[in-house]
């Protein structure tokens, strides 16, 4: 049996149940998620997105503003949050309501005041719509589909971003399951004037080309730099379920 399909029995096993969990290990450990076992099992152990966390200790600094856009349970928002302190701002969009309302209660428990619970999906330019999507493990899924579905608004992010006075941007988390491209089609305003730090995590199905054609037109510089390189990636792959970096062209 393959270590994917044992995984996948083993979830299905695991309790549905949403409720507060403390983190048991890793760089967040201690802290508390509202999740359950079979959704984000990797979140309540602490065994997730270790090189991505450490890319954020890394990156971000205190005071600033960043966008966690997919934050899911808000594993990865607790994490910025403690890297930006009190006097930033994290905005973190989640666009399935169920999930953004565990993410409400994680942020609370853990107190952090410095997070802003968004229940929108970001896309493609225009304004706010509502959209039938696929719904995996309380994600909106596009990737791989899921086996419920939901409805989810919709917003361009610069519609956003105009609404909250385009404050600057410092940067941004993008793991959308299959919508980067059109997250970076709704942003491009405030990517070209704040060009802000980007970890993007690519998904099966996903043009890399036209992604990589926005981030040029918007001044970002290449190759995108591997959150966690495989042995042998020398020149980025840009591989499925893989965080790449990318900043602002110095020339």
């Amino acid at each position: 049996m393959s270590a994917m399909t044992l995984k996948s029995r083993l979830r299905e096993l695991a309790p549905r149940r949403v409720r507060a969990h403390r983190i048991l290990g890793g760089p967040l450990k201690g802290r508390v998620i509202v999740t359950s076992l079979h959704d984000y099992p990797g979140a309540v152990l602490g065994r997730t997105e270790g090189p991505l966390l450490e890319w954020f200790r890394a990156n971000i600094a205190p005071g600033e503003t960043w966008l966690d856009v997919g934050a899911h349970y808000g594993y990865t928002a607790i994490a910025m949050a403690e890297s930006t302190g009190p006097r930033g701002l994290i905005y973190a969009f989640e666009p399935t309501l169920d999930t953004a309302a565990s993410v409400v209660k994680t942020i609370a428990l853990n107190h952090l005041n410095n997070v802003s619970v968004v229940p929108l999906a970001l896309g493609s330019p225009g304004r706010l719509r509502i959209e039938t999507v696929a719904v995996d493990r309380g994600m909106a899924n596009h990737a791989f589909g899921g086996s419920a579905s939901g409805q989810i608004f919709v917003v361009a992010f610069d519609e956003f971003w105009e609404a909250i006075g385009r404050r600057p941007v410092h940067g941004a988390k993008i793991d959308v399951q299959g919508m980067e491209l059109d997250v970076l089609r709704g942003m491009t305003g405030m990517l070209s004037e704040h060009h802000p730090k980007l970890v993007i995590e690519f998904h099966a199905g996903v043009d890399r080309g036209e992604i990589l054609d926005v981030l040029r037109g918007a001044g970002y510089e290449f190759p995108g730099a591997a959150v966690d390189p495989a042995p042998d990636e020398a020149t980025p792959a840009y591989r499925d379920d893989h965080s790449y970096a990318f900043k602002a062209r110095t020339d």
